[in-house]
């Protein structure tokens, strides 16, 4: 279950964020969320060896051959705690920070923390885009909304680079979905695939192009110089 706290947490909290009218409430029911999914993530680490602890399975989209199935494991564990212990620095340091509609702000900040930490868990490959587009879009909206003088244009290319970053990574993901045998996101499926070196050369540079926007690489970098200067410090 430890898995599902460590989404749950900051989703559930971001939610009920967005109905706290109070700044200094919502500030400090924003770090609270944070710092219990700190906790979370750092019990995980404690309980290496139970594993029925740090997995989750169960039904999602079946007629996709979709499940819901995260896992807090090897280097996700690593990266989860990063990010988990990240938010708490960040709400830290901006503590002194008045924001506009501030209950919509740390609402934001905290589905984004969650799409982060589902990105990480996800052991299904439609569940990791479905993580991946949830943690993008508050960004974008904590971009547009609480930016500098730029913020729109910053934004809209922003939007339009990981736009076209996850288009590449879904038509892959499809592709790579009837190719399985079972018919399965499963990322375990996807392992098993016997794919030709021709299948194999366009599969990397689709997921190629897809991360290294995310990255971001030259030369698909020139949306974070102006995405980085025009959003706010916490984001």
């Amino acid at each position: 279950m430890i898995p599902v706290l460590l989404i749950l947490i900051p989703l559930l909290g971001g939610l009920a964020t967005f109905f706290i009218k109070n700044a200094q409430v919502s500030r400090n029911w924003a770090m609270l969320c944070s710092i219990l999914t700190l906790a979370v993530s750092l019990a995980g680490i404690f309980v290496y060896n139970q594993p029925e602890c740090l997995k989750f399975d169960a039904p999602w989209i079946q007629l996709l051959g979709s499940r819901f199935t995260i896992a807090l494991d090897g280097m996700g564990q690593m990266l989860c705690l990063l990010t988990a212990l990240a938010f708490p620095l960040i709400f830290l340091a901006t503590w002194k920070n008045n924001y506009n509609s501030a209950g919509r702000f740390f609402g934001l900040m905290l589905l984004a923390q969650a799409g982060l930490l589902g990105v990480f868990l996800a052991m299904d490959a439609l569940l990791f885009y479905f993580f991946w587009e949830l943690a993008l879009i508050p960004a974008y909206f904590l971009c547009s909304t609480w930016g500098g003088e730029k913020r729109i244009a910053a934004t809209f290319k922003f939007f339009i680079y990981t736009f076209l970053g996850s288009l590449f990574m879904l038509i892959t993901l499809i592709y790579l979905y009837f190719q399985t045998p079972d018919a399965s996101f499963s990322i375990a499926s996807f392992h098993d695939l016997n794919l030709t070196i021709s299948q194999q050369n366009w599969v990397f540079w689709a997921l190629f192009i897809a991360f290294a926007i995310k990255m971001p690489i030259f030369p698909f970098h020139s949306w974070q110089p102006d995405t980085y200067e025009q959003s706010p410090t916490a984001v």
